[in-house]
């Protein structure tokens, strides 16, 4: 082989991988994109239809994360259902700055929640959503 066609095998190699690994990529960014996006319309869904309760914040931890400006914050919750039930869940949200006084272990909260399979999905009122 000439060193002109091996030159040429290995670009075409190089072109090659540097294209796919583009298409891996950006599949793998709209993935994301589209699970956040599905997230966020379920976290919207029980807001909206949810079952309302009162939980009350049993630990709360500050996340590395912040949404425009407001703090990721992790609460593990005690839940009170309507009838008097409880059951115990952790949730990932993000709290606007002005209600952080109303968000400390011990305080009261309003959620809303949903029975999905057997499984409660809870989100916070006043938390904050985009």
């Amino acid at each position: 082989m000439t060193s002109t066609l091996m030159t040429l095998i290995i670009g075409t190699i190089i072109v090659v991988f540097g294209l796919t690994t583009g298409l891996i990529l950006i599949l793998n960014v709209t993935k994301r994109l589209r699970t956040g996006q599905e997230k966020m319309q379920d976290k919207k869904e029980i807001l909206k239809s949810g079952m309302p309760a009162v939980a009350i914040i049993q630990n709360i931890a500050e996340t590395s994360s912040s949404m425009d400006g407001r703090p990721g914050v992790r609460l593990d919750l005690l839940v009170t259902q309507e009838d008097g039930q409880t059951f115990q869940t952790i949730v990932k949200t993000y709290i606007p700055i002005i209600h952080v006084p109303k968000f400390q272990r011990g305080s009261e909260i309003d959620v809303r929640y949903i029975d999905h399979g057997g499984v409660k999905k809870v989100e916070v009122e006043d938390a904050y959503l985009p």
